[in-house]
């Protein structure tokens, strides 16, 4: 199984006041300049577009300009806690010591954890670490999804309407021995199996764990997808040039 994980989910006891409090609030650089980030290698490949600075491209970023410290705001932290696993920037992953160990002891010296300290109201609360996604592959399943993958690997779903059998598959072989990627043709951060399991055992504040679907080499091909292929002519019928 392949997992898409975010961040910054309210607590299940909170009231609805509360969670309202926590959608409106939001981390602010006190140093560093997000504007001025810049990847280490933004040269472009067969996948999505890469734009130079982008945290969700698969790639690291060079250290210069990264803040390392925010101000959560505009709430104490008395009717906001603050969460494990927050989002920052464009919906990125902010995350505490435990979610960094596991990833590290899983898949160590790959993945960038840039330090933020946390300030809220002017005191310092807490550790949190920028996570950023470093390796960039292909993992749809050729032979799973459906609609087929289109040119250069891309997915497109169904017209509106007909999407019952739509299906994005990841590829096991695909993953490999990979505990966090960024599909290069079709999302942002995913996570292995093992890590999310890891995960969900230590029911850290903030997480929201999304289920995909992975294939291996004996996963059977949907019926729709045996369907759509093309049926091949007979030598007779290829030699008259008939259909």
């Amino acid at each position: 199984m392949a997992y898409f994980i975010t961040g910054g989910h309210p607590l299940p006891d909170e009231s609805f006041h509360a969670k309202e409090r926590r959608g409106n609030s939001s981390f602010k650089e006190m140093d560093g300049d997000t504007d001025l980030i810049k990847l280490v290698d933004a040269t472009q490949d067969d996948g999505r577009r890469i734009l130079d600075g982008s945290p969700s491209v698969g790639r690291p970023l060079k250290p210069d300009h990264i803040p390392t410290k925010l101000s959560r705001e505009p709430w104490g932290i008395e009717r906001v806690p603050l969460l494990d696993v927050e989002t920052y920037y464009g919906g990125n992953l902010l995350v505490c010591q435990s979610f960094k160990d596991v990833l590290e002891e899983l898949e160590p010296d790959v993945h960038q954890f840039w330090p933020m300290e946390i300030y809220v109201k002017g005191e310092k609360v807490a550790l949190r670490y920028w996570f950023i996604a470093c390796h960039r592959i292909r993992t749809l399943s050729t032979e799973h999804c459906y609609p087929p993958l289109q040119g250069h690997g891309y997915w497109r779903p169904s017209p509106l309407g007909q999407r019952e059998n739509d299906r994005v598959v990841f590829s096991s072989e695909a993953i490999g021995g990979r505990h966090a990627w960024v599909d290069m043709a079709h999302s942002d951060r995913m996570f292995s199996d093992a890590f999310a399991e890891r995960l969900m055992a230590l029911n850290l504040t903030g997480l929201k764990f999304s289920h995909k679907k992975e294939a291996t080499a004996d996963t059977p091909v949907p019926s729709i997808l045996n369907a759509t292929k093309p049926k091949s002519r007979s030598f007779f019928s290829r030699l008259l040039g008939k259909t």
